[in-house]
């Protein structure tokens, strides 16, 4: 009967040692889940993050493009413009110059042909 009673408790014992072992195998295996789950929803927010800066740096970039493109139409359209005005300023100095040239000629001539001797009043 001692016997009995010694093996019924040491029953007992086992089957409690066996129950916390399988506790501590379920929380073990929890953990590792819940460590994987942490790992997982890391790397998406890391995923997730590189998507976002990838479509920032295309955003600039094409931003970038565009001003750069609609600068360089500016500086054509300027440049054109400059040229047009410098060209009529030139045109207008030549129709000036042909309007005045041969009056300027008389009077270079003019000048020079007509001396003008003066007396001293020594």
């Amino acid at each position: 009967f001692f016997f009995l009673k010694q093996q019924s408790i040491m029953s007992k014992g086992s089957g409690s040692i066996q129950r916390l072992l399988k506790a501590e195998s379920e929380a073990n295996a929890k953990i590792a889940s819940a460590r994987q789950n942490k790992q997982n929803l890391l790397k998406k927010a890391r995923d997730d993050a590189d998507l976002e800066v990838q479509a920032y740096k295309e955003r600039k970039e094409q931003e970038f493009q565009d001003y750069k493109r609609n600068y360089e139409l500016d500086t054509g359209s300027n440049e054109k413009r400059l040229q047009e005005e410098t060209q009529k300023a030139i045109d207008d100095i030549n129709r000036q110059v042909s309007a005045n040239k041969q009056e300027v000629v008389d009077l270079i001539l003019k000048t020079i042909s007509e001396v003008h001797i003066e007396e001293s009043a020594n």
